[in-house]
């Protein structure tokens, strides 16, 4: 087991025994572990500077929606994040209370300004796997074919810049959002069956 894996079982068992433990000593114990796993991240200079808050109710992924969207010459949409300059497909963490597809248009409309329809989810992707720079917390990214119905183009308090980009000339990607062979893969079967990963 890799240690992103690791911290992050011991993680979910101790919010579960959190929440679920009816006895008052074990519930103690396993804040113990919370708190001192919490701790051991923040001393490893590898993975410092993550705070984790304690869930209620059982720990599951969290779930990131991203958007695959072309233009006439099917050039990729992606947009910059303002803090690191990278660059990734819109989208983000869906939000509670609204569907996968609900929270892709959302996402999309907030991050470049474009109204969107979904034409098909085109793939699942398992974090742990497939973006070796994401955080400890555990997450399944689903990415969309998404069309443009109306709309300009403009950033948002999300993203310091909008724009189109050949499949062979990406700019510097921020891998944990999305990696080049997660796009190329998008790109050649968005209109093929769902990528699982």
């Amino acid at each position: 087991m890799e240690q992103k894996e690791f911290f992050q079982r011991l993680l979910a068992i101790s919010n579960s025994g959190i929440n679920y433990s009816k006895d008052p000593y074990d519930i103690e114990r396993f804040n113990d572990i919370f708190n001192i796993t919490q701790e051991f991240i923040n001393s490893n200079l590898t993975i410092n500077n993550i705070n984790f808050e304690k869930e209620e109710g059982y720990p599951t992924p969290k779930t990131d929606v991203r958007a695959l969207i072309l233009n006439e010459k099917n050039e990729i949409l992606l947009v910059e994040d303002p803090k690191t300059k990278t660059w990734s497909l819109p989208g983000g963490f869906a939000d509670i209370g609204i569907s996968p597809v609900e929270n892709i248009i959302k996402e999309v409309q907030e991050e470049t300004g474009l109204n969107v329809s979904v034409s098909n989810l085109i793939a699942v992707y398992d974090t742990n796997k497939s973006n070796p720079e994401n955080s400890l917390a555990h997450y399944y990214k689903l990415i969309f074919y998404c069309k443009k119905i109306s709309g300009n183009l403009t950033t948002s308090i999300e993203t310091s810049s909008v724009a189109f980009f050949d499949l062979n000339q990406l700019p510097q990607l921020s891998t944990k959002r999305n990696t080049k062979k997660q796009i190329i893969d998008c790109f050649k079967n968005r209109n093929n069956k769902t990528i699982i990963e």
